[in-house]
């Protein structure tokens, strides 16, 4: 009776997405702390060019990530 109430195609989709999309995250977050930890090393030993990298890096990183939570609000809304 439960499985003509659920759709388990259907879930089964949100959970492996919803998984894949935590795993991405969670790497592009890691990534973007190292970044900025390695930023802040270049900068204290006057790397300016290796700052530069390691900043944009950081930057592109918390960009990914905030582009990931708006396009899951904006797909959760839309539904």
């Amino acid at each position: 009776m439960a499985a003509a109430i659920v759709e388990t195609g259907t879930l089964l989709k949100v959970v492996l997405y919803s998984v894949a999309a935590g795993i991405g995250v969670s790497v592009i977050v890691g990534a973007g702390v190292s970044s900025f930890a390695s930023l802040l090393d270049a900068v204290r030993e006057r790397r300016t060019t290796a700052g530069a990298a390691w900043g944009a890096l950081a930057f592109a990183c918390l960009a990914g990530a905030v582009a990931v939570v708006v396009l899951g609000l904006v797909v959760m809304t839309a539904k």
